[in-house]
């Protein structure tokens, strides 16, 4: 008999059925008995702790194929094969964007072209790191199918560096002018610097004549070159690669200093040295004319030169 609130109830208590089945203590089912009476006891460990206990859903191992040797192959789980797709299908539609649109020019742009372009690029996304790979990334994919081309003797998107490269050896090798037609603006301020110099020396009187202003005007050239090689070779950006830009800049000085006066020196000592080495020489009689003017015919000839050069070569 049992007593509720003062009650004496002569029923037997019966709780709910729902209680009833909480207040059971938990049981394993007849399966999992068996099981665990199968296992081995937990081992133990020397610092007092029970290692892990495998639980029975875990899947066993895959067989490894042969040639792995001990490589141990992931355990799939439910939505690898969904992934595996989606970026499968990702990469290959980053492939397939077209990489003169991404740049922004037009298909068949010369060598030249695409790299102020990226130039601009690198200048311009400097600041978003995801951008600037992206322009580098097709930049560089438009390279290698350039060089594809250039292999296969398809010259049509290559660089006009380059196919001066794929020709013959020169006799000055890298150091050889390559042409490079300049703009017309450019072209009146070289001829005037010429013209200038020949002028100073024609008006000068012929007793104290001297080569001093085609030497002025050389080292003018020399400057007009090296701005040329600037617009026409940017290289890489001072604010990206400050040392890549310094050694680009001394090369482009060099390269400048060495064309003009290479031609100033052989120009010079095609029209005066060698003439004067050879009336000393032989003791020939030279016209009064001709000795009052060779300065005159000099500035002409190295002028002339120099001003070719910085119009139509670099």
């Amino acid at each position: 008999m049992f007593t509720h609130t003062g009650l004496r109830h002569t029923r037997r208590y019966r709780p709910h059925p729902r209680l009833r089945i909480a207040s059971r203590p938990a049981v394993a089912r007849r399966s999992d008995r068996t099981i665990f009476r199968n296992l081995p006891p937990t081992p133990i460990r020397a610092d007092g702790l029970t290692e892990h206990r495998p639980s029975r859903h875990v899947r066993p191992p895959q067989a490894v194929p042969k040639g792995l040797g001990s490589v141990s192959l992931p355990t799939p789980r439910r939505g690898d094969a969904l992934v595996t797709r989606n970026s499968a299908a990702a990469d290959a539609g980053g492939m397939a964007e077209d990489p003169y649109k991404v740049l922004g020019v037009k298909e068949g742009t010369p060598g030249d072209e695409l790299a102020k372009v990226i130039n601009r690029k690198k200048l311009l996304y400097k600041t978003e790191p995801e951008k600037l790979k992206q322009m580098e990334d097709a930049y560089e994919q438009i390279v290698q199918a350039s060089l594809a081309a250039r292999l296969r003797g398809d010259m049509s998107g290559v660089s006009e560096s380059a196919r001066k490269n794929d020709l013959a050896p020169s006799l000055f090798g890298p150091w050889a002018p390559i042409p490079s037609e300049a703009p017309l603006k450019d072209k009146k301020v070289n001829i005037a610097i010429s013209v200038a110099a020949v002028l100073f020396v024609w008006f000068t009187p012929g007793t104290i004549r001297t080569i001093q202003p085609i030497i002025y005007a050389t080292i003018f050239h020399a400057f007009r070159m090296f701005m040329k090689l600037v617009d026409v070779d940017p290289g890489p950006s001072a604010n990206i690669d400050r040392d890549a830009a310094t050694k680009h800049n001394n090369k482009r000085f060099f390269r400048a200093f060495a064309l003009v006066m290479g031609t100033f020196a052989v120009s010079l000592g095609l029209t005066y040295w060698i003439p004067n080495m050879i009336f000393e020489t032989f003791r020939l009689q030279v016209p009064v004319w001709y000795l009052l003017n060779q300065e005159v015919f000099v500035s002409v000839i190295v002028g002339g030169c120099l001003a070719y050069l910085t119009c139509f070569y670099r």
